[in-house]
């Protein structure tokens, strides 16, 4: 009989603690109304990110989504009404893209992505509004149409007026002149294409070499010429 009463007490102990927890997680939820949003980029956006990617190389960061009040700011000498109405204009408004510098990730320029929705009267008034701010804050702001693709030649004429991409293009130039020539080197001994491969351990570590592709079967190499 004990062993019941003890069994049922417990149970009931259970239950009360169960409840408890319950009831905390959904205050807490009740406290924090809120949800992860959809993706950060549409997919127009996202897009056309894989192309700026691609066209900036090493020679910037791109960052997205950034908040106009987080780049300018209004100047300073204004009166604390009129400081506080030039940052309200600002404060709901973001730039697609930015270019930064890749080691002080300073701005370098902006980039709006201007869909059919830049076409109404009021989103012209505000592309006008954020040119005119760029202007006075001295940051270059590149204004591209929205596109369902995008070439990447046409991006670089676009941003080269703003970063130094010729580095980029010429190792670029150079990686596929690189590939070219592996795709025509044949090994000496089986005439099996070669490949550049790099040493992984020993003196040699970290310098690339020529070596057959046939590899296990032919192990031919050959120092590549600088």
């Amino acid at each position: 009989m004990n062993w019941l009463f003890i069994a049922a007490v417990v149970v009931v102990i259970v239950v009360i603690i169960m409840v408890k927890l319950s009831h905390n997680r959904v205050t807490e939820h009740a406290d924090y109304p809120y949800q992860k949003t959809d993706p950060l980029f549409s997919p127009a956006e996202r897009s056309f990110y894989g192309v700026l990617n691609q066209t900036v190389g090493g020679n910037a960061k791109i960052l997205g989504k950034v908040r106009v009040a987080d780049v300018v700011v209004p100047k300073k000498g204004l009166s604390r009404s009129d400081w506080q109405k030039a940052f309200n204009k600002i404060s709901g408004k973001h730039f697609d893209f930015l270019l930064c510098s890749s080691d002080s990730l300073s701005v370098i320029c902006a980039i709006e992505l201007d869909d059919s929705s830049h076409q109404s009267k009021k989103r012209q008034k505000r592309d006008q509004f954020l040119k005119e701010v760029c202007n006075a804050a001295e940051i270059p702001l590149i204004q591209v149409p929205a596109k369902s693709g995008y070439v990447i030649d046409e991006v670089k004429e676009l941003i080269a007026p703003h970063i130094n991409i010729k580095e980029f293009l010429i190792q670029e130039e150079e990686s596929i002149s690189q590939k070219s020539a592996a795709s025509e080197k044949v090994c000496p001994e089986c005439s099996s294409p070669m490949v550049i491969r790099t040493a992984k351990k020993g003196a040699n570590a970290g310098k690339q070499f020529w070596a057959c592709s046939a590899f296990p079967k032919c192990k031919h190499i050959e120092p590549i010429q600088e």
